[in-house]
């Protein structure tokens, strides 16, 4: 269940109620003070305001309500009789993608972007950051790419002459103290996934896991543990499919296994994945039809839209162009 209760009066928290269901299907539990106490300790909310303030809230399927700071054993009994012969109203299961911090929730319904400049691959700054343990260049990244108009900032803390469970849990803990956009944290290392979650407050993307069962079986567990997003990558130990019904399939049994670890499909995002057109010009196309076909299947996508033209002059314009036929997919 999820249990809402602060210093919001009873009005407040009806307001903020409201907005609650519409993000969980869990159930609910409601109970607020009685809002901020005068100097000598009172507070202005009535029994009867402070049971009016909460009666809608057993209209929207709350499951249960109750008083905190401030409340007294007759601001509960006009609770009772709010309550008394009413059954549960059932709410409509919701299946939303979003990922947050402790200050911003994305929800994951249209085109996001997300800030990949804290990965370690050709970055010879960020490599020597990560072995001297210099954070600052960290947050320095993350304060650029927020600004930059990132909604989602991924971290890549990977080098082999490092610790990188250590490193990816200092690398969160600086990028919170100066963002409010949500993390992905990107590993191959089950350690340094794990390690990245405990660490973050709120509900992360872990990036991410394969077709092959070693993969899903070490990661989906913290997924599961950390209630995390998972982009899942439509490949396996053969490597990168060249039809879109491989791609499928592979999406389709990540899905499925997550499902057995009590995933929900709206927490997983698949990866289609994109390789550079100087060496596969037919993958090109078929990563668009891949895209078509997820959205047919109600499944979020995401691509690392810049691969299309690594090693190729005129990066800008081949992103651009590549971007404009992925989104019409």
């Amino acid at each position: 269940a999820v249990g809402l209760n602060c210093t919001l009066t009873s009005a407040d928290m009806a307001q903020a109620g409201q907005e609650l269901v519409k993000w969980t299907d869990l159930p609910l539990i409601i109970k607020p003070n009685l809002g901020m106490p005068r100097i000598d300790g009172s507070y202005d909310e009535t029994p009867k305001q402070f049971a009016q303030n909460l009666a809608q809230l057993i209209n929207l399927g709350v499951s249960g309500i109750g008083g905190c700071c401030g409340t007294t054993p007759e601001h509960i009994a006009e609770l009772k009789k709010l309550t008394e012969g009413k059954s549960l109203v059932k709410r409509e299961k919701i299946s939303v993608t979003a990922a947050c911090s402790p200050l911003k929730t994305v929800n994951i319904d249209g085109v996001k972007i997300v800030g990949e400049r804290l990965n370690p691959t050709g970055k010879k700054d960020y490599k020597q950051a990560l072995i001297s343990g210099d954070t600052d260049y960290i947050i320095n990244q993350g304060i650029d790419q927020t600004d930059a108009g990132a909604d989602i900032l991924d971290l890549n803390c990977g080098l082999p002459e490092i610790d990188e469970a250590k490193a990816m849990e200092s690398a969160v803990t600086a990028l919170q103290s100066v963002t409010r956009l949500p993390l992905q944290i990107d590993s191959a290392n089950p350690k340094a996934i794990e390690s990245g979650l405990r660490a973050y407050c709120g509900k992360a993307i872990v990036n991410s896991v394969t077709g092959d069962d070693e993969s899903l079986d070490s990661i989906l567990p913290l997924v599961k543990k950390y209630g995390a997003l998972v982009i899942g990558l439509t490949l396996d130990k053969s490597g990168l499919p060249e039809t879109v019904e491989r791609r499928i399939e592979i999406a389709k049994k990540i899905i499925d296994r997550a499902r057995s670890y009590g995933i929900k499909k709206s927490d997983v995002i698949i990866d289609p994945l994109t390789l550079t057109l100087s060496a596969e010009q037919r993958q090109a196309q078929c990563t668009l039809s891949a895209i078509r076909e997820f959205k047919k299947m109600g499944i979020k996508t995401v691509l690392g839209i810049s691969n299309i033209s690594f090693g190729l002059p005129q990066r800008e314009a081949l992103n651009a162009a590549f971007l404009t036929a992925a989104l019409s997919c």
